[in-house]
C-alpha cells in the first residue's frame, strides 16, 4: 500500500489485510498486537469499509484504539485527511495522565477512571471521542458533557502542562479508596466458649430465630439423589422420642417445603438435630459437620447411626440429658416409694 506523497491512496476496498495492517501501524499508530488482530481475522480493506466500532470492538480490540480507529476509518471513506485540532501535548498523553486528567477536570470518579486505563485510552484516543464513546464506557450523560466541554476548551489553549501521574499508593489508591465500599472484616472463627456464651440455647441469634433458613441453605448442597435419599430416610425417622414425617406430606417437595416442613414438625432445635443425623445417615458428614459449625452449637451432636461411639455426659445432648435426669428421677421417687411402703408396713 506503500505510495509516493504525489500518488493517490488506492481505493481501501482494493486493500488486502497486510494493507490494512500497514495502515493501522503507520497512520492510525495503534501498537502491532492491535493490528495483528485485524489480520488473524482476515479483515481486508473491503471488508473493514464495512466496520464499524462494535465491529472493532468484537474483534478483541479495547475501546481507546478502537474508538481511534474508527474516527480515522469514517474520515478516510469521507475522503478527507484525519487532522485532530488538540495540541500535540494532549494526544501524547499516556493513559495514566488521561485517568488522572479525567478524575481532575472530568469529575468522575475514581472507578471510572481506571476503566479508561483499562480501555487503553490514551491520548490520541481520547481527542476522538463523542458523546457515545462516553456513555458507551458507562459514564452517565451529565460528565459526558462536562468532559467534552473540557476537552474542546484544550483547543484554544496553549500547550497544556502533561498531567502529573501520581504514584498508584497515592493517586488512583486515594481516588478509588473514596469510592470503593469499606471492606469488611475477616470473620474470626469464634471460640466453644463464645459460641455458649451466644445464647442461652448456644445458638447464635440469627440461627435461633431462622433455623429453617439455615436447613435449607444445607439442603440446596445435596444433589438430586441425595435429597431424594434424604427424603426416605425423613420419613422412616424412627429414632426414640420423634415421630417421622409422612410420606405424604413429602411428596413433590423442593428444599424451602422440606425445611418449613421440618421445624414445624420437629421445632426448631430438634428439626436441626434431626437434619444432622440423617445428613450422617446418607453418608453426608461434611454437610452435617457444616450445620454443627453454621449453628455453633456442641450440644447438637447426637449419635445417629448405630455405628457411631457413645459420648460422656459432659457432651450428650440437652435432650438427652433431660431424659436421663427424668429416668434418674423416676428411679429416685420409685425407691422413696418402696422404702415409704416398707415402713408403714413395720409400723
Amino acid at each position: 500500500m506503500s505510495q509516493s506523497p504525489a500518488e493517490p491512496r488506492p481505493k481501501i476496498e482494493t486493500w488486502t489485510k497486510e494493507d490494512v495492517h500497514q495502515w493501522l501501524m503507520a497512520e492510525v499508530k495503534v501498537n502491532r498486537s492491535c493490528a495483528d488482530l485485524f489480520v488473524e481475522e482476515d479483515v481486508s480493506g473491503e471488508v473493514l469499509f464495512a466496520h464499524q466500532k462494535k465491529d472493532i470492538l468484537d474483534l478483541g480490540v479495547k475501546h481507546g484504539p478502537a474508538v481511534k480507529i474508527t474516527s480515522y476509518l469514517e474520515k478516510m471513506k469521507t475522503g478527507s485527511q484525519h487532522e485532530s485540532e488538540f495540541p500535540a501535548g494532549v494526544k501524547n498523553w499516556t493513559k495514566e495522565q488521561v485517568a488522572e486528567w479525567l478524575l481532575q477536570h472530568g469529575k468522575v470518579d475514581g472507578r471510572k477512571a481506571e476503566r479508561f486505563k483499562e480501555e487503553d485510552v490514551s491520548g490520541d484516543c481520547l481527542v476522538c471521542f463523542g458523546k457515545q464513546d462516553f456513555l458507551d464506557l458507562e459514564l452517565k450523560k451529565g460528565p459526558a458533557v462536562k468532559i467534552l466541554k473540557e476537552l474542546d476548551q484544550l483547543k484554544n489553549k496553549p500547550e497544556p502542562t502533561p498531567c502529573r501521574v501520581l504514584p498508584i499508593s497515592t493517586a488512583q489508591n486515594e481516588s478509588l479508596q473514596k469510592n470503593l465500599p469499606p471492606e469488611k472484616p475477616p470473620k474470626q472463627k469464634k471460640t466453644p466458649k463464645e459460641v455458649e456464651a451466644l445464647t442461652p440455647q448456644g445458638k447464635t441469634k440469627e440461627t435461633a430465630e431462622n433455623p429453617s433458613v439455615v436447613i435449607k441453605t444445607t439442603l440446596d448442597k445435596l444433589g438430586r439423589n441425595k435429597l431424594k435419599s434424604f427424603k426416605f430416610h425423613l420419613r422412616n425417622y424412627n429414632k426414640e422420642g420423634y415421630n417421622s414425617v409422612p410420606q405424604s406430606k413429602l411428596e413433590d417437595k423442593d428444599t424451602v417445603d422440606i425445611a418449613t416442613l421440618l421445624t414445624a414438625h420437629y421445632g426448631c432445635e430438634d428439626a436441626l438435630q434431626v437434619t444432622r443425623d440423617i445428613l450422617k445417615k446418607i453418608n453426608q458428614r461434611d454437610l452435617g459437620s457444616q450445620l454443627e459449625s453454621t449453628i455453633g452449637v456442641k450440644e447438637i451432636r447426637a449419635s445417629s447411626t448405630e455405628s457411631e461411639e457413645e459420648t460422656d455426659e459432659s457432651e450428650t445432648p440437652p435432650r438427652t440429658n433431660r431424659k436421663k435426669r427424668k429416668k434418674k428421677k423416676k428411679k429416685i421417687l420409685s425407691l422413696f416409694h418402696k422404702c415409704q411402703s416398707t415402713f408403714t408396713v413395720l409400723l
